[in-house]
């Protein structure tokens, strides 16, 4: 059975989700007192500006939460795929660590005996469009209320998670003793996109060479999966510390 070592978080984009709700607070409660207790010619000039910018914060705060909302949605439902699949292994979710001067994220890492897979969650509604080598794929959607076609791009996961294994990789190495970043330069790290919205066609790009596949077939493609050749096994050592290092105990 894989063992669960970190459970799964609130990401860091609800920080800012947090951030709009108290600038919302603060602005509506400083117009309210700004109209109550300030002469009359002052409404205009500051109680006004207040509530416009109260609004737009609520308005900010009510979209950046279903965009987290939704991201948290998708990955709680791949977290309960890897948390219950019977492999011998080792799962962390909702990663987070500084690497080249910025904050990083990983949605979760399973680590096995031969692998380390760096799992990116796609929780989108509509279907799903694009190359492996495209720097955007497209979204095909239809609008809640009005049913009309619409469509969006959004930065390629595949160059994503990529970027992900290279700060991972880098934080290791940084981060674990000489003898056990030496052995973590070897090892094998695959990146793996998951789309899991059941309302998302993701048929056209899903790519099991690429790692990009359903959540439906996310148990099957784990299991099945081979490194190369010249990859090296993870020793058990080396997965201890790499938890370590990872979740700080």
């Amino acid at each position: 059975m894989v063992a669960t070592l970190q459970a799964l978080r609130p990401p860091r984009a609800m920080r800012w989700v947090t951030r709009w709700r108290w600038i919302t607070a603060v602005s509506l409660v400083a117009a309210v007192a700004a109209a109550v207790f300030l002469p009359h010619w002052y409404l205009k000039l500051v109680a006004i500006p207040l509530f416009a910018l109260g609004f737009w914060s609520l308005a900010e705060a009510r979209h950046r939460g279903r965009i987290v909302g939704e991201g948290t949605a998708g990955e709680a439902l791949v977290a309960n795929v890897l948390d219950n699949m019977t492999m011998d292994a080792r799962v962390l979710h909702s990663i987070q660590f500084e690497s080249g001067d910025k904050p990083r994220e990983i949605d979760h890492l399973l680590i096995t005996h031969n692998v380390m897979f760096v799992i990116e969650t796609k929780y989108l509604r509509g279907r799903i469009a694009g190359e492996v080598l495209d720097r955007e794929w497209t979204l095909h959607k239809r609008a809640h209320k009005t049913r009309s076609r619409y469509k969006r791009g959004f930065y390629n996961p595949l160059k994503q998670v990529a970027t992900q294994i290279y700060h991972l990789r880098s934080h290791l190495e940084k981060n674990l003793p000489p003898r056990w970043a030496q052995e973590c330069s070897q090892i094998w790290i695959q990146g793996v996109v998951v789309f899991a919205h059941p309302q998302g066609d993701a048929s056209a790009v899903v790519n099991h060479e690429h790692g990009v596949v359903n959540i439906d077939n996310l148990p099957q493609y784990l299991a099945n999966y081979r490194p190369p050749s010249r990859a090296h096994r993870l020793s058990y050592g080396l997965r201890r510390e790499i938890s370590r290092v990872l979740t700080g105990h």
